[in-house]
């Protein structure tokens, strides 16, 4: 899903870009890895198993720690485009999926399976996954489950949405133990009929009081101030009450020998957990389109805007042809209504 801000917040100065030495000297240890548990081959973690992949040796893939005590999420798209995975691999023992997407028909392309068995449990030990305990991993579930309204919110920057500051001020927001973070991770249409489900339609909006700058490199036909699902969690939960000015690392020790220690010197958003992969998968197509001789990048605002200009000539274009025939090898093939709000391919 990509978290719009809300009117009148201000969205914080544009990240640079530059992919750091370090990280980029980093890159050319990661290699893609048949996943042990599916066979799945995939470069920094498996989007379907939820476990690290071709870690490199001296990395350490941290175990991330959120502020409160659950985050679900709600997911409804390709798991090799979604950055929620990201949050289920990083902090899996707080992170719960709601798989809408996925079936079990597709044995080796399903989300049921994270730290689900002994296979995936030995492919996370030798991937280098940072702390090993013995609790089990949330589940993954295939439903959307009821939600006490005192204890959860929704991630969803609508006209009624609050920040955390602001229901911590009202004395309406819980204790951090007891708190329930909801996500939605879709297309921002269909994250907008899921939003209006009957489970979700009473609980309470939260938004970010100062939204991020993006370097994801995926387009979104809202236009500019969107951000992928991960970048929005990792934003919300440095907002949130009971969180440390800077986030943490659940070990003093885990940032072992390799670590881009430089990053932090540029830019603290690459130091922050929950976007171990975000920024590795940046830097991995940034150094591509390097290597390339391609100047552009598709996480360069121009380009971006260049792609969202075209998705919207192109839906102007079909409201404009309401009508659409259908050639099904009949003569006399029908003629069908193709709507003008039909969906297109976005961001999350």
């Amino acid at each position: 899903m990509a978290a719009l801000p809300a009117d009148g917040a201000e969205a914080e100065p544009e990240p640079s870009l530059d992919v750091p030495a370090a990280l980029a000297a980093e890159l050319t240890g990661w290699r893609r890895e048949a996943c042990p548990s599916c066979g799945a081959s995939a470069m920094f973690y498996c989007p379907y198993c939820c476990a690290p992949l071709g870690v490199p040796e001296g990395i350490t893939v941290p175990r991330a720690r959120l502020p409160f005590a659950r985050c679900d999420i709600i997911f409804d798209d390709a798991p090799k485009k979604a950055t929620s995975i990201h949050a289920k691999v990083l902090a899996p023992d707080q992170v719960r999926l709601i798989d809408l997407f996925t079936q079990d028909a597709n044995s080796n392309r399903t989300l049921s399976r994270p730290s689900g068995g002994p296979q995936a449990e030995l492919g996370s030990q030798a991937s280098g996954l940072q702390g090993g305990d013995d609790k089990e991993a949330a589940a993954v579930i295939r439903e959307i489950p009821e939600y006490d309204f005192s204890r959860a919110m929704v991630l969803f920057p609508d006209d009624s949405s609050i920040t955390f500051e602001e229901a911590r001020a009202s004395g309406s927001l819980c204790l951090a133990e007891d708190f329930i973070l909801v996500v939605i991770d879709a297309p921002w249409r269909r994250a907008q009929v899921l939003r209006k489900h009957p489970r979700l339609a009473p609980l309470r909006s939260v938004r970010l009081s100062s939204p991020p700058p993006s370097r994801f490199w995926r387009y979104h036909s809202e236009g500019v101030g969107c951000v992928s699902t991960v970048e929005a969690l990792a934003a919300l939960v440095r907002e949130f009450p009971a969180a440390p000015s800077q986030p943490s690392w659940a070990d003093a020790d885990v940032r072992g020998a390799g670590q881009v220690d430089e990053a932090a010197t540029l830019d603290p958003l690459l130091d922050d957990p929950l976007l171990f992969f975000f920024v590795r998968q940046f830097a991995y197509i940034s150094e591509r389109q390097r290597s390339a001789g391609i100047e552009e990048r598709p996480m360069d605002p121009a380009a971006k805007q260049r792609r969202t200009e075209k998705v919207r000539q192109r839906e102007r274009v079909k409201s404009l042809r309401p009508y659409e025939r259908q050639d099904d090898g009949d003569p006399g093939s029908r003629v069908a209504v193709r709507s003008a709000c039909s969906p297109s391919s976005e961001a999350k």
